[in-house]
């Protein structure tokens, strides 16, 4: 028997030569030159499986590589003609498995250590000319497989998540020019990914792969702050740049005086990337960096030596690979700042001869921040001046190509595609989705939660985990107010030092470093009001006397009836303390971290005098265990690494405003259940309530939504055209978010949407007349009444199930049967909020469709009686339940959505088949597939209520229908569109001009 480090490197050779062809017999290859008598085994396979895992062992790595990319591969040659397997699922992998001829003992283990990849990239784009082949992408391949190999040896990535990468980021280069083309042609897309998720990571590798494609101009804009700025270049620097780009062009003796690295932490360790000593050599193109760590980009020293061209054969334009493969890389990193990018301009117009011949890309990261134009076309001609900076770049620049990243895209859909000039995503959408190991807005919410048992278990409810209540800022006259906020300040600093404790604990016990440690703290915008929190959290740190017997008690009654419980229901393998005991020693350490620099809290702001302290925030530089206080600085693209407890108050209106400032998005590896969010939600009787943590729901919802949306209607259709085009995209989101609307923008899009629907699938349509409207609320009560009558049986149904391994529950409702057509007449008479009738309007064609065509003959009714509901006598009907449910907040125009532990009964009863049997549902299904299902319910909604929300308590013993909201969600049958799928149908304003703007002769 071998020992293992004997055939490993057989191992990995064996692995790379499957990885491009295909899955085949593992150990015949692994001993395809060994000899007779020291031939590896499956005992041998199996026993290397069991002692590593894919962090610590390279070539069980490169074999979870392999796993993961045929895991995302599209019609493989190696699948099963006869019956072929669908990507992303366990039936792959089984099939990769049998190929590979692993035994069983070996196929577990590794769907323990390398499970099966299930990240999908949705992409909804125009046609585009093949020409990244897969001979293509390995011709020049260097930049692309180091930082690949980087991610994974260096940074530890799982192979899933790189293998992801690869797929997202070719999706995207694919559909950009080829570089050597002689046909000048500009893409603009965007990709589109979650707060913190990892979006420098994506235009990074798009970065790789395209200069190995041929691109030499590289120009990324970053947000609009020199932090987020510096960070990036950092990132590009270590992860792409690389050490032998960095240290090519200094002088003997340079580099400790002025290399901007040269004390740096990573760059001491041998962290940075490396491509090779001699990869020039052998005719791969070099980066040169036009900005530096802590230089933007200025007018070029040395005149415009740095950006012109060497033509290695003068007979060749710049963009033949002649030319191109050796040519070198111009990288910029710029701020999105008027004068910067006009200086970068400025630069580049003295060699408008050969600008048209250089292949360029240009990346705007959050691009919905200051790039879009603003200003109203019908006022004035002018643009914004940042985004008059970008669209004179593209156009100084025929062959760059503009890809621009956010992770809150709406703005970007609004932008004008009839302006040619201007930055509309014209050739393609790309929607990422969520990393392994990222802790987003849903990890933080109870999305499937059953509204009948309380949320009190932390190992169940992410909210009794994570979210802390707190008040709204105090008023300058109410003392009791003040003394408030200083009491929950000082639980949100215990959370703090309490978490730092235990991140001391599981260091000690050899479970990670952790470099960083920090509190942020976000209640205004202005720097005033920023300095005022600064001295009273300074305070109460003071008045808490960490590391002094006094403030043991607290902390002690806070890890007994916090920490410990959550810590046992999700530290995910992480150690966790037996006793307070053991963290009080700690204790004193972490306090000693935190306080290192004198001062425990670092303001983070625009005031001159803070700014001399910020670079105490360097993440990449320095270790930082601090408390940050500030605002627009620590939302847009800033990471702020370690954050660990988050306290937040500051209301936004804009969702992206609000969506952004959620910086408690990310990777929290080896702490998630450490993480507290300290966030403002106001009373429910307050007339002026503020619930920060609805708000964030409400937006978690929409994008969860919006992205099934958009995977709803991707790829192509049987003749091969697009199933939706960028340029649809915008009515598809004014028709999902109707309160979203391009302010102060003169043209809106042509595309109409006719009719719109959905097979199976239980949709909410919740957009209501407004509370005070009680004439309308009472017409839509009486227009309702023959459908809740109509409900009179009990039944109980298997509620839905968030996740396989909770236990079964069943819910009980009212049910009856109503003709569809009797129903159709019904939903055209409902009255809906104004902005909400372009949302009902194609589902009420779609369902009239239905029954014109014979497809839909009946509709079940589905009452539930909630064990929290009230019952009350309807006019019209015996006593009823009436339940509580908010309005959710302007701009917003709907209430929160239906409970979702009844959509699986109304879906099944549809025809659409789900997780969990349900024999009730099952005997009320229709044979022939012709019987849809209606969630109806009643909630108090009291004319005279104001913006408080509403409980049943709240009505009368008899209710008047104008406080009474009546709720409606529908299901089609899932016979009722092709293939299962969603459809929609368009029609244009004006006939022709199918794609383009068209400018309304009104506009609100």
């Amino acid at each position: 028997m071998p020992a293992i480090t004997d055939w490993e490197s057989d191992f990995t050779a064996a692995v790379a030569g499957l990885q491009s062809k295909g899955p085949a017999p593992l150990l015949r290859r692994i001993n395809i030159d060994r000899p007779d008598h020291d031939l590896v085994a499956a005992d041998d396979l199996q026993k290397l499986l069991e002692a590593h895992n894919q962090q610590d062992n390279h070539a069980v790595r490169q074999l979870a590589l392999a796993l993961a990319d045929w895991d995302f591969e599209d019609k493989p040659a190696w699948d099963a003609p006869a019956s072929p397997t669908d990507p992303r699922t366990q039936q792959r992998r089984q099939r990769a498995y049998e190929l590979l001829q692993l035994p069983a003992e070996a196929t577990a283990r590794l769907d323990e250590i390398a499970p099966v990849a299930t990240m999908r990239t949705t992409v909804i784009s125009t046609m585009w000319e093949p020409w990244y082949t897969e001979k293509r992408r390995d011709q020049w391949a260097l930049y692309w497989p180091d930082y690949r190999d980087y991610l994974l040896d260096k940074q530890g990535w799982p192979a899933e998540s790189v293998a992801a990468l690869d797929q997202a980021t070719t999706n995207v280069v694919q559909r950009i020019s080829d570089p050597t083309s002689d046909h000048q042609y500009q893409s603009k897309g965007l990709v589109v990914g979650y707060v913190q998720s990892g979006k420098t990571a994506n235009f990074t590798g798009v970065i790789a792969k395209a200069i190995d494609a041929g691109y030499r101009l590289v120009i990324v804009m970053t947000g609009t702050i020199e932090l987020l700025r510096s960070q990036t270049q950092r990132r590009l620097d270590r992860e792409l740049v690389g050490r032998e780009n960095l240290t090519r062009s200094l002088v003997d003796g340079e580099a400790a005086a002025e290399f901007d690295y040269a004390t740096d932490e990573d760059w001491l360790a041998d962290a940075f990337i490396r491509h090779g000593e001699h990869f020039i050599a052998k005719g791969f193109p070099g980066i040169e960096r036009l900005t530096l760590l802590n230089d933007d980009y200025k007018r070029l020293k040395q005149g415009l030596t740095s950006l012109k061209v060497h033509l290695s054969d003068p007979s060749k334009p710049f963009y033949d690979p002649a030319n191109l493969k050796s040519a070198d890389v111009r990288l910029v990193v710029v701020k999105k700042n008027a004068a910067v990018l006009r200086k970068l301009a400025q630069d580049l117009k003295p060699l408008k001869n050969v600008l048209g011949d250089i292949p360029a890309l240009i990346i705007d990261d959050e691009s919905d921040l200051a790039s879009i134009n603003t200003k109203n076309p019908e006022k004035s001609k002018d643009r914004t001046a940042i985004n008059a900076a970008i669209t004179d770049l593209l156009g100084q620049l025929p062959r760059a190509q503009l890809i621009m990243y956010t992770a809150t895209p709406f703005a970007n859909f609004f932008v004008d595609p009839d302006d040619a000039g201007d930055i509309f995503p014209k050739n393609f959408i790309i929607a990422l989705d969520r990393p392994p190991n990222y802790m987003g807005v849903q990890d933080f919410h109870d999305t499937s939660w059953d509204s009948d048992v309380a949320k009190t278990d932390p190992a169940a409810s992410n909210e009794a985990a994570y979210i802390r209540r707190v008040g709204p800022p105090p008023e300058a006259d109410k003392p009791e107010q003040h003394a408030q906020r200083e009491t929950e300040v000082r639980l949100a600093l215990d959370s703090f030092v309490l978490a730092g404790a235990i991140k001391v604990f599981r260091e000690k016990a050899g479970a990670g470093s952790y470099r960083h440690h920090t509190m942020m703290v976000h209640e205004a915008v202005r720097n005033d009001k920023q300095s005022e929190m600064a001295d009273l959290v300074r305070k109460v740190w003071t008045d808490n006397t960490y590391g002094e017997a006094s403030s043991l008690g607290r902390l002690r009654t806070l890890w007994e009836t916090d920490y410990r419980p959550v810590c046992a229901a999700r530290a995910d393998g992480y150690p966790v303390p037996e006793t307070f005991e053991q963290l009080i020693e700690l204790i004193g350490e972490a306090t000693t971290r935190i306080k290192q620099d004198g001062d425990p809290v670092l303001i983070v702001n625009s005031d001159a005098a803070v700014q001399q302290h910020q670079q105490a925030l360097d993440f990449d530089r320095n270790r930082v265990w601090r408390i940050l206080i500030g605002g627009a600085k620590l939302s847009r693209g800033f990471t702020v690494e370690g954050l660990t407890v988050s306290f937040y108050t500051r209301k936004a209106l804009q969702g992206d405003t609000l969506m952004q400032a959620g910086r408690w998005f990310g990777f929290r590896q080896g702490y998630r259940d450490l993480v507290r969010l300290f966030i403002r939600r106001d009373p429910d009787l307050d007339p002026r309530r503020v619930d920060l943590y609805e708000a964030f729901e409400g937006l978690m919802r929409d994008e969860v939504a919006f992205r099934d949306r958009l995977r709803d209607y991707e790829g192509f259709q049987d003749d091969g055209t697009p199933t939706l085009e960028p340029w649809q995209v915008p009515p598809i989101v004014s028709q999902h978010l109707p309160y979203l609307r391009p302010a102060g923008r003169s043209k809106m899009f042509n595309a109409v949407v006719n009719t719109m629907g959905d097979s199976g699938k239980l949709k909410d349509y919740l957009g209501l007349p407004p509370r005070k409207d009680s004439k309308a609320k009472t017409a839509n009560y009486y227009s309702m009444l023959p459908v809740l009558a109509a409900a009179k049986e009990e039944k109980v149904f298997t509620s839905t199930r968030a996740k396989p391994e909770e236990p079964i529950r069943q819910f009980k409702a009212k049910v009856g049967i109503i003709a569809a057509a009797d129903f159709v007449h019904i939903l055209g008479n409902l009255r809906w909020h104004e902005d909400f009738k372009k949302v009902i309007e194609p589902v009420e064609r779609f369902y009239r469709q239905l029954v014109e065509e014979g497809r839909l003959n009946d509709i079940a009714v589905i009452w539930p009686l909630p064990t929290t509901a009230t019952l009350l006598t309807l006019p019209g009907l015996d006593e009823s339940p009436i339940i509580g449910r908010g309005r959710r907040p302007d701009p917003r125009i709907d209430f929160s959505g239906s409970d979702p532990k009844h959509r699986d009964a109304l879906e099944r009863i549809a025809g659409k088949a789900t997780p969990s049997p349900d024999a009730v549902a099952d005997k009320l299904r229709d044979p022939q597939g012709r019987r849809a299902t209606l969630l109806v319910s009643v909630a108090a909604d009291v004319a005279s209520a104001g913006e408080s929300k509403c409980t049943p308590g709240d009505l009368g013993a008899s209710p008047d229908p104008g406080d009474l909201a009546v709720f409606l969600s529908l299901a089609a049958p899932a016979t009722a569109t092709p293939h299962g799928r969603s459809v929609i149908e368009w029609t244009v304003k004006r006939s022709g001009s199918a794609g383009e703007a068209t400018v309304p002769t009104a506009h609100k």
